[in-house]
C-alpha cells in the first residue's frame, strides 16, 4: 500500500501535467493563455494614454473602436474595422501604441495593426543595402535583429504609394505658417546641401503639431533628389527594439552596421530613448559616428534637448550643438490652410465631400489644440455627413461636435506643470527632473509633483517616470510634504495658488 506521500506527490504531478495540457492545448488554438487578462489590462493602460494625449475627438472616432487580441506567434494584433482606419491609426499613432505597450509590458513582442479580415503578415526579409532606395523603416522578425523594408520604387502604382501613406506625408502637403517656418526651412535647407550645414537638426513640440509628417518629408525628399541619399527613418521604439533584440541575439554588430551605413538617418520619439542607459550609450555613438562622418542626423521629440531627462550629459551636449527647431501650436490662418489640404485629401476617398467656406472657418477657428485633432474632427463630421450621404452643414458640424463632447477646457501635461514651476523658481525643467538634491531644486520638484497630481489625471507611477524615473513612493513623499507644509501655513501656499492660477489660464 503505497504511503500517503507518494500519492501526494503523484496528485501533484498530475495537477502539474493537466495544466501543462491546458496550456499546450489554449496555446494551439490561438488564444489568450494565463495573460489575457494582462492583455487585456494592457490594453486599456495603453488606451487611457491614448485618449489624454490624443483628445477625445480623435480617440472616440480612431482609437475607442480598435480590438485587441494575440496571434498564435505571440504578436500583439490590434485589429481596426476598416482598411481607412487601420492606416490612419498606423500613421498617426502607430509608433505611440507601440512605444506605450513597450513602457507596459517588458516582453517586446511585436504588435501589428491589422484591418477586419486582414491575414497576420510573415516577417519580411532584409534588403540588401544596395538594393533599399527608399526611407526604410524598423519590421521586427525573430531571425533578426533589425530589418529593413524596402519602400516602393519608382514603378510601383499610385495606390500602393497612397495605401503606405508616403504620398500624405511630403513638403508639398506640409502647411507653413508662423509656428513652424523655422521648422520647414532648415528641413529644406539640409535636403538641399551637398554636405550637413546643421548636425545633428532637432524638431521638437507637443505630440500633433508635425514633426513626424516633417520626418517623412525629408526622408522622402533625400531620397529624390538629383543626388539621391540613403535615409532611414525609425521611431525611437523601433531603434530600442531594435538594439535590445540585438543584445539578446548576441549580434550587436549586425545592429550597428545597418543603423550607421545609411547617409540620412531620423529617429523620432527621441524622449523615449532617454533615461535607459544602454540605448542611451548606443544611442549617442550612433549619433556620433554619423556625425564624425558628416552624414545627417535628424530627430525629434517633444522636448527640446537642454531638457531630456538623459543621464549622459554627453549626449546633451552632442544634441544641443547642433541646430534646435521648435514647431508651436499653429494659429488660425495655419489651421485653415491645414483643413483644407486635409480635406482635399479626403476627397480622394469621399469624391462627393463639399465642405462650405463657413464650416471650415468654424472649424479652424473652434479646434485649436493641434492639426491631429483638427483631422480627426475632421474624420467624425466625414462619418456623420458625406458617407450618409446628406450635406455638411453648420447644424451638422455642431451635432457632431456636441457628441464628441469637446471641451474648451485646457488639459495640463506633466510637461507644462514642470515649465511652469521651473520659470517660477528659477531653475530649469531638467534640474527639476535630474538627481540634485540641494534645496532650490527639492523644493520646486516637491510642488511639480503636488501638482502633477492635484491637477492631471496621471498615475503615481507615471508621474515619477516623468520625473526622471523616479519611484512612485518619491511622488507620494512630495505629496504629503507640500500638503504638510501648506496646513502649517508655510509661503509655499502662496507659490501653488500663484501657480495654480497661471496653469489654469
Amino acid at each position: 500500500m503505497a504511503c500517503a506521500e507518494c500519492v501526494g506527490t503523484r496528485k501533484v504531478w498530475r495537477t502539474m501535467a493537466y495544466n501543462k495540457l491546458a496550456v499546450a492545448e489554449a496555446k494551439t488554438a490561438g488564444s489568450e493563455v494565463e495573460v489575457s487578462g494582462g492583455i487585456s489590462a494592457t490594453w486599456r493602460q495603453v488606451r487611457a494614454h491614448l485618449r489624454e494625449e490624443c483628445g477625445p475627438a480623435i480617440y472616440s472616432q480612431e482609437i475607442a473602436r480598435l480590438r485587441v487580441r494575440v496571434s498564435e506567434t505571440g504578436a500583439i494584433i490590434i485589429v481596426a474595422p476598416s482598411t481607412f482606419n487601420r492606416d490612419w491609426v498606423e500613421d498617426h499613432w502607430g509608433a505611440r501604441i507601440r512605444a506605450i505597450w513597450a513602457e507596459l509590458d517588458t516582453t517586446h513582442r511585436a504588435i501589428h495593426l491589422l484591418a477586419e479580415g486582414d491575414q497576420e503578415t510573415q516577417p519580411k526579409v532584409a534588403v540588401p543595402a544596395s538594393r533599399s532606395r527608399a526611407p526604410a523603416r524598423v519590421a521586427e522578425a525573430p531571425s533578426a535583429p533589425l530589418t529593413v523594408e524596402r519602400a516602393p520604387s519608382s514603378s510601383d502604382s499610385a495606390a500602393d504609394l497612397q495605401a503606405l501613406g508616403e504620398t500624405r506625408f511630403t513638403f508639398d502637403s506640409f502647411r507653413v505658417g508662423p509656428a513652424n517656418e523655422v521648422a520647414a526651412a532648415a528641413a529644406r535647407t539640409v535636403v538641399g546641401a551637398q554636405t550637413p550645414p546643421f548636425n545633428p537638426v532637432f524638431f521638437y513640440g507637443d505630440y500633433g503639431v508635425g514633426k513626424t509628417h516633417l520626418m517623412h518629408a525629408v526622408a522622402s525628399a533625400f531620397e529624390h533628389t538629383s543626388r539621391p541619399r540613403k535615409a532611414l527613418y525609425l521611431t525611437a521604439e523601433e531603434f530600442l527594439s531594435g538594439f535590445v533584440s540585438a543584445m539578446r541575439a548576441r549580434d550587436t554588430i549586425s545592429f550597428k552596421e545597418q543603423v550607421r551605413s545609411v547617409d540620412v538617418l531620423l529617429i523620432d520619439d527621441v524622449h523615449f530613448i532617454a533615461g535607459k542607459p544602454k540605448t542611451e550609450d548606443e544611442f549617442l555613438n550612433t549619433v556620433a559616428a554619423l556625425v564624425a562622418e558628416n552624414k545627417q542626423v535628424v530627430l525629434a521629440s517633444h522636448r527640446p534637448p537642454s531638457e531630456l531627462p538623459v543621464a549622459d550629459e554627453r549626449l546633451r551636449s552632442l544634441l544641443t550643438g547642433g541646430l534646435s527647431c521648435p514647431l508651436g501650436k499653429p494659429d488660425l490662418d495655419l489651421r485653415r490652410q491645414i483643413l483644407d489640404c486635409k480635406i482635399a485629401q479626403a476627397k480622394c476617398h469621399y469624391p462627393v465631400l463639399d465642405v462650405p467656406e463657413p464650416v471650415r472657418d468654424f472649424l479652424a477657428a473652434r479646434i485649436t489644440t493641434s492639426p491631429r485633432e483638427l483631422e480627426g474632427v475632421l474624420n467624425n463630421v466625414i462619418c456623420r455627413t458625406a458617407l450618409l450621404g446628406l450635406p455638411v452643414t453648420m447644424e451638422a458640424v455642431s451635432t457632431a461636435l456636441r457628441e464628441l463632447s469637446l471641451s474648451s477646457e485646457k488639459r495640463l501635461t506633466v510637461d507644462e506643470i514642470q515649465k511652469a514651476v521651473a520659470a517660477h523658481f528659477g531653475v530649469t525643467p531638467a534640474d527639476i527632473c535630474s538627481k540634485r538634491r540641494t534645496q532650490s531644486v527639492v523644493r520646486p520638484r516637491h510642488v511639480a509633483m503636488y501638482l502633477s497630481k492635484t491637477m492631471t489625471t496621471r498615475s503615481l507611477p507615471d508621474i515619477g517616470r516623468r520625473f526622471g524615473g523616479r519611484d512612485h513612493s518619491t511622488v507620494i513623499h512630495a505629496v504629503n510634504k507640500v500638503t504638510s507644509m501648506m496646513e502649517s501655513g508655510d509661503p509655499i501656499s502662496d507659490d501653488i495658488d500663484r501657480l495654480t492660477r497661471e496653469l489654469q489660464g
